[in-house]
């Protein structure tokens, strides 16, 4: 009874372990997103960039967002540890540093970059690229 009981466990350890290893293969890969902003023509401000990856949070909850002084800002910056999916980027420069994208009758007043540097109205269908690997992408301020 106790050589049974003894196989029993044996078993069940060596099942449990496989199964943790077979489990670790099934882990998403995470992916680097790189955003290159050209045309920032004034030297001042705060920069914010947010990434969204659901149509319902765009424009309202960010998955992931950064802020840097301008001064601080060489060119680009790097997201990592993404999920394979879909993204919208928005990017704006506060120039008068309040915290908010400035506008007049909704037209805005500072400077702004959508991904696939969309002049249309932002919507995430409009905005969004599909990471499926490690990316650099261009965004015209």
């Amino acid at each position: 009874m106790y050589q049974i009981f003894k196989l029993v466990l044996i078993t069940n350890i060596i099942f449990s372990f496989n199964t943790k290893i077979t489990n670790n293969r099934d882990i998403e890969r995470k992916y680097s997103l790189t955003v290159k902003i050209e045309g920032l023509l004034i030297k001042k401000g705060v920069l914010y960039i947010a990434i969204y990856n659901k149509e319902k949070d765009f424009l309202i909850t960010p998955y992931v967002k950064k802020k840097i002084n301008i001064n601080e800002f060489v060119g680009s910056i790097t997201f990592e540890n993404l999920q394979e999916g879909e993204y919208a980027i928005t990017i704006y420069q506060d120039l008068n540093e309040n915290g908010k994208l400035d506008k007049l009758f909704s037209i805005p007043t500072e400077p702004y970059g959508l991904s696939n540097n969309s002049s249309s109205f932002p919507k995430f269908n409009n905005l969004k690229i599909n990471i499926k690997k490690n990316e650099i992408i261009k965004i015209k301020n």
